[in-house]
């Protein structure tokens, strides 16, 4: 399917119906599962007339309903069939690239990171992951830290010593948010609120000040 072809697409599905089609895009885009969560976000676009479906301003807001605990990940992992799974989550450790070998003595490189994620409970799971060739071209610029969407088939194996290992080969994966930018956000956050405060406490040490300057104003 070319681009045109896409595109054409996207508008029938978005002509059929908007809402679910804005929502559909928010949780392919941000990595948002939740239901109610997306309704939430759906209302404050259609009020926010400023607001564009790729605006940044989503990404405070995903944080500000995450902070209130009302975004429900679907932690871990989403089992499709086919042992497919989606994971979305943070990256843990370092990112190790190899170089392999296949049967033709072709060379090919692999890609292995692990993603930690939290369940309802708030239990942490981890997943470790191996990207293969082409499919390793973004997963290999990861860093510690960085939020991912990842799409992969959960694959298991037992070691001589009986002791199972499961690993997920990527076939897809997005950078929601680097490391970097939600540091970036939350000092913005921080420098915001704190602004808010010292204006509240300045308000609230001089009162006086305050309703002699609304008398001046009556006169």
């Amino acid at each position: 399917m070319n681009y045109k072809e896409m595109r054409n697409t996207i508008e029938q599905m978005a002509n059929e119906n908007y809402e679910d089609f804005t929502k559909a895009l928010i949780s392919f885009e941000k990595g948002v599962n939740d239901k109610e969560a997306l309704d939430i976000l759906y209302d404050n676009y259609t009020n926010n007339d400023s607001l564009t479906l790729l605006n940044e301003e989503f990404d405070y807001m995903i944080d500000e309903l995450r902070e209130s605990g009302q975004i429900k990940e679907n932690a871990s992992l989403e089992k499709e069939d086919n042992d497919l799974v989606n994971i979305v989550g943070n990256v843990v450790g370092e990112v190790e690239v190899v170089e392999r070998e296949n049967k033709n003595g072709e060379a090919f490189k692999v890609v292995n990171f692990s993603v930690v994620s939290k369940d309802d409970e708030g239990n942490k799971h981890y997943t470790n992951c191996s990207a293969y060739g082409e499919k390793g071209d973004i997963p290999k610029d990861f860093k510690q830290g960085d939020f991912v969407k990842l799409f992969g088939q959960e694959r298991k194996s037992i070691d001589d010593n009986g002791k199972e290992h499961t690993n997920v080969r990527i076939l897809a994966s997005k950078l929601l948010k680097a490391k970097e930018q939600m540091k970036s956000q939350e000092e913005k956050k921080e420098s915001v609120l704190g602004a808010i405060k010292k204006f509240k406490a300045e308000e609230k040490a001089n009162p006086t000040e305050k309703k002699e300057a609304s008398k001046e104003a009556e006169r």
